[in-house]
């Protein structure tokens, strides 16, 4: 049972990231239309942090995925916008590809229009088998960064999309303690790659907030079918100096049925381990069953995460928090997707669930002035 149910959640992961992917190329044949803002008025105590979503929307359609971007400017400041890499386009004597530089300036022209900031994840491991490099070309299946071309590759890729999007975060690898849990030397060459192209990222845009990320819950040993560890909180020293942020994902409704049964500190303990501001980069909960041998939650239950995640953002130095998916929709009725299809805010229908109240009194709390901070 636990080597089947670490074989979902790898997949689940992975549909969660190949969805945004695939998604996010369908820009370069989007039409920006006019955008209208809603302006809402602010209430409450100021909040320190940002809030977005990803650029995930319920269905294929472009009219959903402009949905996605125009939910992210009128409920947030912030769009998180994933990628694999595209090496062919970044080998030495290449130049990127037409199809490839319209999609970037496509989607820079949709975050404009909406006066949106934007987190670009670079996804350099697959999802489904963090000990492998993504969307590799065939020629170069089973190489790891311990090549030069590809390491060159990676950082030219890099350099580009600081260039072409100005994105205010960049995040080059994805829950990389998954990682180290697979394969070590991989890790660790990742680790050399990214020091690298961190120092490259900061010669030519300083004010670029760079980071990589870290799988929370396998971060802490928490994920019951794995292989038992303590928590691996010493990675985190692997990148010191070269972390603008600690960035991390989360998604505790995987492993537990009722929110009552995360430790008062679950977030909170970071501080212990590091002062870095915290950027969410997805936290989401379920909100209905899945199947056997999963846990099953509720929308009670997603709200009062939610309402969790708020209250120790505003304890902790928290930078930014991203729920990854607006909607419920028919892009996560596949195989293996139930454990994500639940983690709307909205249902299918595009009717509020109870944790959507939640989000929309946090946001409409005034957000404090990042610049004056820091």
């Amino acid at each position: 049972m636990k080597k089947f149910n670490s074989v979902i959640f790898s997949k689940t992961l992975t549909l969660l990231f190949v969805v945004s992917c695939l998604i996010s190329c369908k820009s370069n044949s989007v039409e920006i239309a006019p955008v209208t803002l809603e302006k809402m008025p602010t209430a409450g105590e100021p909040r320190n942090f940002s809030m977005g979503f990803s650029a995930i929307p319920k269905d294929d359609s472009e009219h959903a995925y402009l949905r996605s971007y125009d939910f992210a400017a009128n409920y947030g400041e912030t769009l998180v916008i994933r990628s694999s890499p595209f090496w062919k386009e970044f080998f030495r004597g290449s130049i990127p590809s037409e199809k490839y530089t319209k999609e970037i300036l496509a989607q820079k022209h949709a975050l404009k229009a909406r006066n949106l900031n934007v987190v670009y994840v670079l996804d350099v491991f697959d999802p489904a088998d963090r000990s492998s490099l993504f969307n590799l070309p065939a020629e170069y299946y089973g190489q790891s960064l311990a090549s030069e071309k590809l390491k060159e590759a990676l950082a030219r890729e890099a350099i580009f999309v600081i260039h072409n999007l100005n994105p205010e975060i960049f995040v080059l690898g994805n829950e990389i303690n998954m990682t180290f849990e697979q394969d070590a030397d991989s890790y660790f060459q990742f680790v050399e790659a990214y020091k690298e192209i961190y120092d490259l990222i900061k010669d030519i845009s300083p004010q670029t907030k760079v980071m990589t990320s870290f799988q929370y819950e396998e971060l802490l040993g928490n994920i019951p079918w794995g292989n038992a560890h303590v928590p691996r909180w010493e990675l985190l020293d692997d990148f010191s100096g070269r972390n603008d942020l600690l960035g991390i994902t989360t998604y505790p409704s995987f492993f537990i049925d009722f929110v009552r049964r995360l430790d008062s500190d679950y977030y909170l303990q970071i501080r212990e381990y590091s002062d870095l501001p915290i950027a969410f980069i997805s936290a989401a909960y379920s909100s209905g069953k899945s199947r056997d041998g999963f846990n099953i939650s509720t929308p009670i239950e997603q709200r009062r995460y939610l309402r969790k995640l708020l209250a120790d953002a505003d304890i902790l130095d928290t930078y930014l928090i991203i729920w990854p998916v607006v909607e419920d929709g028919s892009l996560y009725n596949y195989p293996d997707s139930d454990l994500i299809k639940t983690m709307g805010l909205l249902d299918s229908q595009g009717i509020p669930k109870d944790a959507w109240s939640v989000w929309v009194e946090g946001f409409a709390r005034p957000r404090l002035n990042f610049d004056s901070r820091r």
